[in-house]
């Protein structure tokens, strides 16, 4: 697997206006449980003051607890923040994901990528394998794909969605119930060993469910911030997915519990 360069990644988030660097804080101390406004201030190329202010914002809208110099987690829906916003969330760990799941995939393959910030690195690195029939639901993986050659390429109907940018619904089912794919990757907002694979929309949920049961292989691509994390609709048991790609540590507590039900694979370096 080609080596990333996490410099890269941290260069990227210098200099970022206040949005972004509230998402960065917030996969910050969801990852680390904690963060240090000293810290922060290095690396987002900022002063302390402004890390105060941001920091006191959060706090504000309930999304962490401010401490003695920095803050604690405090769980967020993360899920709510637009596409745009959430495909910067631990953006290393899914190009990570994504480039292991160019292992899965051979040519003549049907392949579907259903939406998803971790769906949509996978698409941009599984496109390479030639002689594929790709499908897809996300209007952000279609864009992606569309740009490459040697490759077939089908739009998946249904109600648009802004949040997720992607069909999802009624006609989205119905379209793909005759079909049966070779490999589905599918995304998730939560994961517990407990809950099972969910999801706060019903429509995502049920969407996600059709899409699995088309499947000779699913694959679930879920980076490590949605672990832990558990939402009121239910896609699927950890054990109904052929393998789980993520870039949780193998020695966390949560994916020791999965490795006993599924094959769960670990991408951290």
């Amino acid at each position: 697997m080609r080596l990333i360069n996490k410099e890269i990644y941290a260069m990227e988030w210098k200099s970022l206006n206040q949005t972004k660097r509230h998402v960065f804080i917030l996969e910050k101390v969801k990852v680390n449980g904690e963060v240090n406004s000293k810290d922060l201030a290095e690396e987002l190329n900022v002063s302390l003051m402004t890390i105060n202010r941001d920091l006191k914002a959060l706090s504000e809208n309930g999304e962490l607890e401010l401490v003695y110099g920095g803050a604690v987690y405090k769980k967020t829906n993360l899920s709510e923040y637009p596409m745009t916003i959430k495909r910067e969330v631990n953006a290393y760990g899914k190009k990570l994901i994504g480039e292991y799941c160019k292992r899965l995939v051979k040519p003549y393959s049907s392949i579907f990528i259903e939406t998803g910030t971790t769906t949509l690195a996978v698409a941009h690195e599984i496109f390479r394998t030639r002689n594929c029939t790709f499908y897809s639901n996300s209007l952000m993986v279609l864009s992606t794909l569309s740009k490459h050659k040697d490759i077939s390429l089908f739009s998946v109907p249904g109600e648009y969605r802004d949040l997720s940018q992607g069909f999802l619904g009624v006609q989205t089912i119905d379209y793909i119930k005759d079909f049966q794919f070779d490999l589905v990757f599918v995304g998730t907002e939560g994961i517990t060993l407990e809950h099972g694979v969910t999801l706060p929309d019903e429509v995502d949920a049920f969407t996600k469910k059709a899409i699995i049961n088309q499947a000779k292989q699913v694959v679930l691509v879920a980076d490590k911030t949605k672990f832990g994390l558990s939402h009121l609709y239910k896609a699927g048991e950890v054990k109904d997915f052929d393998i789980i790609i993520t870039d949780l540590p193998k020695d966390h507590e949560s994916f020791k519990e999965m490795s006993h039900v599924t094959n769960i694979i670990s991408v951290a370096e």
